[in-house]
């Protein structure tokens, strides 16, 4: 009697079966196409409910017997870095790339990775690469991307090249504006920020970052109204966002609204309850608290004398 000998487990089986008795794997072509498929199906509905081990096992099953599906390396790669395992989600891109060296959401993505892990230049020459694909596209967000590198390196001159770069290719691209606005703030020249925060915003960047940042800049000016307004936005859009709480309650300390830093601080003190940066603001404001009693004091009485 001939047998089949099962190409994941080696084990020998009858040549009527068409799954390996051992490992379950299927022995016929195009029942491991079928199977294949089927898993393409069920891999739809793990990402949907989000159900990642098991989405990348899936995925690991279809490479197996399928490695140059650029595809589903992509989407393995994706899964990984949701779970935090960066290594293997480079080496599924660098897969993909390997069977389509054109593939730019694989390329992009390998390039983000490298930035989440602080390889710049790893991530530099991947987003160049991009820019040299076959696949016509005009590539704003790489040009932003690699200006965000050139900053963080404090390459600040090519950082701004780069910006501009992508706000020419596509003048509705919300960021690089942004991004211009954190360089011309850094220079001192907050107007020009300020102008570079709001055209940002109006096109519907909505991150609490800007407005946070829109706040400072025009702190820096003295216009408290639209500092506080700003800070205000930026809570509002993200009630989570330290910074903003932190910025406000500052504010306030400084400005000796003892009332509203309360506020703010015991809102803070609730969502981050172990946090030495709040303890310093408590410290602030009952310091500042008590110089101002200490000075209503004082001036009292200089009016009785």
């Amino acid at each position: 009697m001939s047998t089949k000998i099962c190409s994941k487990c080696k084990t020998e089986n009858n040549e009527n079966h068409n799954y390996c008795f051992a490992c379950g794997y299927p022995l016929n072509d195009s029942i491991k196409e079928k199977e294949i498929i089927r898993l393409l199906g069920i891999s739809f509905g793990l990402e949907v409910y989000n159900m990642l081990d098991k989405l990348v096992n899936v995925y690991e099953s279809i490479l197996y017997e399928r490695p140059n599906y650029a595809d589903v390396r992509y989407r393995c790669a994706l899964a990984y870095e949701i779970k935090g395992d960066y290594q293997k989600a480079i080496y599924h891109l660098m897969e993909a790339l390997k069977i389509n060296p054109d593939y730019i959401q694989a390329r992009s993505k390998l390039a983000d990775i490298y930035v989440i892990l602080g390889n710049y230049q790893e991530a530099l020459i991947e987003y160049k690469n991009l820019l040299n694909t076959k696949i016509k596209y005009t590539f704003a967000d790489v040009h932003n991307n690699i200006g965000v590198i050139y900053e963080k390196q404090g390459n600040i001159k090519q950082a701004k090249a780069y910006y501009q770069k992508a706000i020419s290719l596509n003048p509705k691209f919300a960021k690089p504006y942004y991004n211009l606005g954190n360089i011309y703030y850094e220079k001192g020249d907050y107007e020009q920020a300020i102008a570079y925060y709001k055209k940002a915003l109006s096109l519907k960047l909505e991150i609490p970052e800007v407005y946070n940042n829109l706040a400072l800049a025009y702190y820096k000016l003295d216009n408290l109204i639209e500092t506080e307004n700003n800070f205000l936005n930026a809570i509002k859009l993200d009630p989570f966002f330290f910074d903003a709480y932190y910025n406000i309650i500052l504010f306030y300390i400084q400005n000796n609204n003892f009332h509203n830093a309360r506020k703010y601080l015991d809102i803070l003190k609730q969502r981050y309850p172990k946090n030495f940066e709040i303890d310093y603001l408590e410290k602030n404001l009952d310091k500042k608290m008590k110089e101002s009693i200490k000075n209503e004091t004082i001036e009292e009485k200089g009016k009785k004398i």
